[in-house]
Parts: structure tokens; sequence; C-alpha cells
């Protein structure tokens, strides 16, 4: 079956108070994308002289293909480097201005894979897992829910645009603010569906500061100090966790960590102390595949866990 990129550019413009967008979409066959080669993902006219708005050039944003395997895909867009898998994922940029005197505009690329344009949206499926990820959210164990959010944003990201259209907005909505992802464990996951939410209003309408937030938290030239700083202004929390918590190795398998954890301590009883048996056995079987971790009680010496 056919595969095709997708990149949606959004462009917010504020003009005396008032904003509109505007939207453009780009399908790029995955057959002939080529490592190395550069392609058009947006191209528009823009006013690079704040002093004068007459004073029109034409822009054009680039993508490059650096690499494309079965299970991901990285390039280069405005001298940032993305990865983006394949099968699941949605992936934002953050925001490109474009200088004017009267109107400001804001640029947003928005990309992943579709396989049938023309699919539409398994309802019976999506409603299954999502009652199921409603069930684990409150039961507090949200690692459940990874590979059931992943396999609905397969589904919705799938779809053609314009059918089932309220279906999915609903199915973000509830997975955001009903918190059925932990967004320490899974933040691209769980930006995936802040993206697609924002793909489907043709705006940044959802929660933009998480988004934000988000970004930063994943780009390399964030520190981790800085990271850390980040976390307890944005959480509004004096609790700290360990930044390797950002990394995509740990997103890549901490479903993994989080099921054989619950095996090994399925026969405990739930009281109090147990958070701390819960953490030395997750940092055991995370040195398994390769990851050392801190716990919080190990990053917040001075605060006591029960």
């Amino acid at each position: 079956m056919e595969q095709k990129l997708i990149i949606c550019s959004i462009t917010e413009r504020i003009d005396m108070g008032s904003n509109s967008y505007s939207t453009h979409t780009t399908y790029i066959p995955v057959e002939e994308m080529k490592m190395g080669e550069t392609y058009i993902a947006y191209e528009c006219d823009g006013q690079p002289n704040p002093e004068d708005p007459y004073d029109t050039v034409h822009l054009k944003w680039l993508l490059t293909l650096d690499e494309l395997t079965d299970e991901y895909l990285e390039f280069t867009l405005d001298d940032r480097k993305y990865t983006l898998n394949r099968h699941w994922q949605v992936v934002g940029t953050p925001s490109y201005g474009i200088p004017n005197a009267r109107i400001s505009e804001t640029l947003r690329f928005i990309l992943f894979f579709t396989t049938d344009e023309s699919r539409s949206l398994d309802n019976l499926r999506l409603l299954k897992l999502g009652k199921q990820m409603a069930s684990n959210a409150e039961e507090g164990e949200l690692w459940k829910n990874i590979p059931l959010a992943r396999e609905a944003m397969h589904l919705l990201k799938d779809k053609r645009k314009g059918v089932d259209d309220e279906q999915a907005k609903k199915f973000c909505e509830m997975v955001l603010k009903k918190q059925m992802l932990d967004d320490k464990d899974v933040p691209r996951l769980y930006l995936s569906y802040l993206d697609y939410f924002h793909y489907l209003w043709n705006s940044t309408y959802y929660d933009n500061n998480r988004t934000y937030h988000l970004l930063r938290a994943l780009d390399l030239n964030f520190s981790d100090e800085d990271f850390i700083e980040s976390e307890r202004s944005y959480r509004s929390s004096s609790l700290a966790f360990d930044p390797v918590q950002r990394t995509a190795r740990w997103e890549e398998v901490i479903y993994d960590v989080e099921k054989e954890v619950d095996s090994l301590l399925k026969n405990e009883p739930r009281c109090m102390g147990f958070c701390h048996l819960y953490w030395s056995t997750k940092r055991e079987v995370l040195e398994k595949y390769g990851i050392e971790w801190r716990s919080p009680s190990a990053m917040n010496p001075r605060t006591k866990f029960d």
C-alpha cells in the first residue's frame, strides 16, 4: 500500500488583535523520497522588512531527507534535525516568525505518514481503545495506555481529513483533558496528540503552554540542568525527575520495563514504603536496557517518600 509523508503548514496571522489561520498541505510519496534529496515543505510570500509591509520576497522552507527506514524518518527542516516514527508518531515543529509591520505571522509544520488517504476511521475500535484507556487511567496504570494510545494514533492519522473529524477531535481531547498518558514517560506520544489536535483544528487551539514546554524538553540543546529547573517551574513542584526520561530510548522501552516490573511485584502488598521497592526494581530492570535511572528519591534527597 502506498505511503505518503503529510506536511501540513499552519499559518497564524494576527492583525489588530484578531486571529486567523490558513493551512497548506503537501503530500510526498515515500517511494519518491531519496537520501540526501531536498523537498519543498512550504513556500509563500513573506515580508522580511518590518519597516515596509510591501517589501515582499518569495520564501521557501526546505526539507532534506537524512535517513529513511521501515521504522523512522530523519530529516532536517530550517536547520533543525527531527526524527519521525513512521507508524504512529506525529511531529510538530516550533513556530517560525515572519516579520511584518502590519501583520505578524507564525508558521508551524506538522508532519506524519498516512497509508491511505481515503480510509474511514474505525470508530468501533477507537471506542474500545478509549474505554480501556479510561479504565487504566482510573486504576492509576497509565503505562498500560502506551500501546493503546499508539494504536489509536495510527488509526487517527491514517484517516482522510474531513472524514470523521469530530470523532477524532473528541478522542484527542479525551486523552489530553482526562490525562490518559503520562507526558513525563512518553513526551513524544503526548506531543503527537497535541500536534494532531492542532492539525484537525487548523490552528494552535489546544494547550499551547504544554506544547511549547514539551518541545523545549525534547530539544537536545536544552541542558539537563535547565530542563530540571524548567520542569519544576512548569509543574509548580519542587520535585525533580531524571532527565533520562526525556530521551527517545526511554520512551521506546518504558512500556516493556513497566510490564516486567508489574510482573515481578504482582504479589507484593501495596502498602507504605512500596514506592521504594517499586523504584529499586524499576532501576534494576532499566539497567538491563542500558539505562541508568535515578529515582525520585535519588533526585530529591531532602524529600521523604512513603
